[in-house]
């Protein structure tokens, strides 16, 4: 399966740099090398998959994020051989296979010919948001789009993967909740439906939720729900003393889910 080809159209803000006919063409072959790579290490038994997808190119922040989110779940998880990133970032294009819609559904579909049905997948989206429950795609050179909770949901069912891990960072993220939630499933949001989150500029290196989560909750928490209430805690802490609106960061624990991700901790001990 091919990627269809993405339309040139520089965007204002980064409107100098240009993107190769031949690097948009290669993207599908990059994720089936980076999949291929991956199938070395899918070992028998649950083990757990990381997918990035930094979406937001014209700021450096999301790509940034997605790159502590892949450190942070390897080091908890082992999922260092197990991980894709999908990212668009005006510093560099050709890093990584471009965070576009058409790339997600190819980099899923892949993924799941690889997984288990038993495996976990940690999809870790990071961009600005939207309060009709979409994300925004931006990449400089390249044609805007926007990735829609039912987008992701069909996705995610196309490629057969069951057991799911979605933490998206993006201002009104809650919206994601009711396309998303089930009982194999844990969705993590910085935002409420209706309120936005802080953090998302090009001078920045983490998104309020980035620095809760990833970089300060999650190394050192019991669990995911533990690394949730701990971020959500300290980011209305940060809120009130800059008098901003209340992000009112969301969660889903799916009941099948949680014990299936204790299961797989014993396996990379949590850093005290």
């Amino acid at each position: 399966m091919a990627l269809p080809l993405l339309t040139h159209a520089a965007t204002p803000a980064k409107a100098a740099r240009k993107i190769s006919e031949e690097l948009v063409n290669r993207q599908p072959v990059l994720i089936d090398e980076t999949v291929a790579a991956i199938a070395l290490h899918s070992a028998p038994g649950a083990q757990l998959y990381f997918l990035g997808f930094a979406a937001y190119g014209d700021e450096r922040v999301f790509a940034e994020e997605i790159d502590l989110a892949e450190r942070r779940v390897a080091e908890r998880y082992g999922s260092a051989a197990r991980s894709l990133r999908l990212v668009n970032d005006h510093r560099d294009a050709e890093r990584y296979p471009f965070a576009t819609v058409a790339s997600l559904k190819y980099a899923l579909d892949a993924l799941g010919r690889v997984m288990d049905p038993d495996d976990v997948l940690f999809l870790a989206l990071s961009s600005h948001g939207s309060h009709d429950a979409t994300i925004e795609i931006s990449n400089p050179g390249i044609r805007s789009d926007t990735l829609s909770a039912r987008q992701l949901a069909e996705a995610l069912d196309h490629a057969g993967i069951r057991w799911r891990v979605i933490v998206i960072s993006a201002c009104y993220s809650g919206s994601f909740l009711k396309e998303l939630t089930d009982e194999r499933t844990i969705v993590l949001t910085a935002a409420a439906w209706n309120k936005p989150s802080f953090g998302c500029s090009d001078d920045r290196h983490l998104t309020y939720f980035g620095e809760g989560f990833y970089r300060d909750a999650l190394p050192g928490a019991h669990d995911l729900r533990e690394a949730f209430e701990r971020t959500s805690r300290e980011i209305t802490k940060r809120e009130e003393a800059e008098q901003r609106v209340p992000s009112e960061p969301q969660a889903h624990f799916g009941v099948e889910l949680e014990p299936r991700m204790a299961e797989l901790e014993p396996v990379y001990p949590v850093a005290k």
